[in-house]
């Protein structure tokens, strides 16, 4: 047994830093980063820089000050006080849940699909998408083996092949009239689109949970605090890596591209352009994917807080997630740029926040030199 301990912890590590990678990476994961990209040119490190700061090195310190409340989002919160803590939780579920990252989650996956499926209008893709959804989420104990095993190793698979024959016969990319700084700051500001910061305050929970069954304890052991530190390296390192390819493809690549309509179709027309033909199906597969992957977290996260947080108890699982994807599903018909407009002025005041609470949790854990773990 003591000789299969650290195997199995590692294991159980690794496999779950995977999962928690395929709850963030999104579809805000895969455009964004193009955008910024794309309209940065030759400045694009600069634009990088920007946002590794707003969609990695922020999630990760989230995470980081999390761990420290054994993934309990009230204790996190607390600082804001009793009424702002009830605001800003409501706040953070709407901007990932069915009024924000959830309905454009599944307005990417119709557009990537759609040039496959002719006809099939986004009104009837979302209902059934819902009830795909519904089917993977229902049994939550089962969401976070089945993104870290299944499908994340499959959308990794997808990105590697579309970045390395993007490298290969690459244009250079072309000068731009901005400054670095100018591109730095959309940067960030594109890294807020991603959501990541709020996901890491939401997902938290559900990957302590499952590190602490895999490691054996509890989430609310202090001790947790450092397997988690590592998961969290793997996913950062992982949406780090992403993030520098779809940023140079889009940097290259982007700006040889003319009738793109929406920016949805943005990863979808580059792959084409470097795979040809079956580049279409490498991109649909990858944005598939990650929306999938992330929209049965967000479906599970929301509807758990819908249940016990507004509802009190009063509804059962089976109704609270069956009413989050039939408000996702109507959401969904605004389409990707009405709900970024929706969600975009929430995220600029919301962040600033999540960054100082997060940074001051981590310091007064520090300064005490002891673990603030608050029970549930």
């Amino acid at each position: 047994m003591a000789d299969d301990a650290i195997p199995r912890r590692r294991s159980g590590v690794f496999f779950t830093g995977l999962a928690l990678f395929s709850m963030f990476f999104g579809a805000g994961n895969l455009i964004f980063p193009m955008i910024i990209g794309k309209a940065a040119g030759d400045q694009t490190p600069y634009a990088l820089l920007g946002l590794s700061l707003s969609a990695v090195l922020f999630p990760f310190l989230g995470l980081m000050a999390m761990s420290l409340f054994g993934g309990n989002v009230r204790s996190f919160l607390s600082p804001m006080g009793r009424i702002g803590t009830l605001v800003l939780l409501l706040l953070l579920q709407i901007a990932q849940g069915p009024l924000g990252s959830l309905p454009r989650l599944f307005t990417l996956m119709h557009a990537s699909i759609k040039a496959y499926v002719p006809g099939f209008e986004l009104s009837l893709f979302s209902i059934v998408i819902a009830a795909v959804i519904f089917l993977l989420t229902f049994r939550p104990s089962k969401i976070v083996d089945l993104l870290g095993i299944v499908l994340t190793p499959l959308l990794l698979l997808s990105l590697a092949t579309l970045f390395v024959f993007g490298f290969i016969n690459g244009p250079e990319a072309p000068h731009v009239t901005e400054s670095g700084w100018y591109h730095f700051l959309e940067g960030i500001k594109g890294g807020y689109q991603t959501l990541d910061l709020i996901g890491s305050i939401l997902f938290s929970a559900l990957i302590l949970d499952h590190l602490a069954a895999q490691l054996g304890g509890s989430p609310n052991d202090p001790g947790l605090a450092k397997s988690m530190k590592w998961v969290s390296a793997i996913a950062a390192g992982l949406l780090f890596a992403s993030y520098v390819g779809l940023c140079w493809l889009a940097s290259h690549w982007g700006p040889a591209l003319e009738g793109v309509r929406g920016p949805e179709e943005l990863f979808y027309a580059i792959s084409v352009m470097i795979l040809g033909p079956w580049g279409g199906l490498v991109s649909a597969l990858a944005v598939f994917l990650a929306c999938l992957t992330t929209a049965v977290s967000l479906a599970a996260v929301f509807s758990q807080y819908l249940q016990t947080d507004i509802c009190r108890g009063k509804i059962s699982q089976f109704q609270a997630l069956v009413a989050t994807l039939a408000l996702t599903a109507g959401v969904a018909n605004l389409g990707f740029t009405g709900i970024v407009k929706l969600v975009g002025p929430l995220l600029e005041w919301l962040y600033p926040i999540l960054i100082v609470l997060s940074v001051y949790s981590i310091v007064k854990a520090r300064r005490n030199k002891l673990p603030i773990v608050t029970g549930a």
